[in-house]
């Protein structure tokens, strides 16, 4: 994805972040030492597999670090508004926070938790649709939104969708709908990639839907993990690019590779340190694996405000 910015050209390198994705995953399932104890409270209990607990640590732990910079930005962005809106702006958070704990509470973690990773493609999509340099956003581009949540219906069997074939059928009609609505004009284009996204999970949904009656309860966990977990590593690494990308005269040294990597494992260590030892316990909603969905929450609906708030203080 290319965008220009100011004469130069802006890169989030995503053929780099995906090569190095499909290495992440293999490294949170392979990795032989565990990192962390236990699965998540209330998520998956009793149903997933230490491999794919060490892949959402490491997401977690990567997510953090993600956040770290997201909030840093948003520090720096409010600091135009006035003194008045600045406190309101951030007041607004507040307000976000006691919201979504109120809701994880009402809902449950687990359901929240669900509804906080189809929430996190619509942040996906956007940051693509920012990074490619596209100016005018369609509904077509959001189509791996509807896509992903029927894959999560379907793979978790909510409903009837234990039904193969209403599984089938709603993928197929899904599909129809996607590529009738613009899905095919883009990709015939090469325009936008990401009614390929939806596709290849509209296939998958088909896949893992007839796979379902031979599959533990703990491989489907494995099967979700996996997928949000790429997603997520996606997004961490080309939006580390992209800022890279634009900070080529060094102007902002945490941009600059050794400080993300820095950052980054400073974060997996506290990380570790939270999950394994009792004397930092205390730090467990901010930095504890039941809570990581919490602040996904937050810092996608963090991430939505603030270009509205901009927008609101132009009208």
């Amino acid at each position: 994805m290319l965008a220009t910015r100011i004469g130069a050209t802006v890169t989030s390198r995503p053929y780099l972040a995906l090569g190095l994705t499909f290495l992440l995953l293999g490294i949170g399932f392979g990795f032989p030492v565990r990192l962390a104890p236990a699965p998540p409270k209330h998520i998956w209990e009793d149903s997933i597999s230490n491999e794919a607990i060490n892949l959402y640590a490491l997401t977690a732990f990567a997510g953090w670090s993600h956040f770290i910079y997201a909030w840093r930005g948003q520090i720096v962005a409010s600091r135009k508004f006035s003194s008045i809106h600045r406190g309101t702006y951030w007041l607004t958070v507040v307000v976000l926070i006691a919201a979504f704990v109120g809701l994880r509470t009402w809902l449950g973690i687990a359901v929240f938790s669900l509804l906080a990773w189809v929430y996190n493609i619509a942040h996906f999509v956007k940051a693509e649709v920012f990074f490619s340099g596209t100016i005018r956003t369609k509904a077509a581009f959001y189509s791996p939104v509807v896509a992903f949540g029927w894959f999560t219906l379907c793979l978790f069997q909510v409903g009837p969708l234990h039904s193969i074939h209403l599984v089938f059928a709603g993928s197929l009609a899904i599909a129809a709908l996607i590529l009738s609505m613009g899905g095919w004009r883009l990709l015939a284009s090469n325009e936008v990639r990401l009614p390929l996204l939806t596709l290849f999970l509209l296939g998958e949904t088909m896949v893992w839907a007839s796979y379902s009656p031979y599959m533990s309860d703990s491989f489907r966990v494995g099967v979700y993990i996996f997928h949000i977990a790429a997603a997520s590593f996606y997004h961490y690494l080309t939006a580390y690019f992209y800022a890279e990308s634009a900070n080529a005269k060094n102007a902002d040294f945490m941009l600059s590779p050794a400080s993300i990597i820095l950052t980054n494992l400073f974060i997996i260590l506290i990380g570790l340190s939270v999950a394994w030892l009792p004397d930092v316990r205390w730090l467990r909603p901010v930095f504890g694996l039941e809570w990581f969905t919490l602040w996904v929450a937050l810092h996608l609906a963090a991430s939505d405000l603030l270009p509205w708030w901009k927008r609101r203080l132009t009208i």
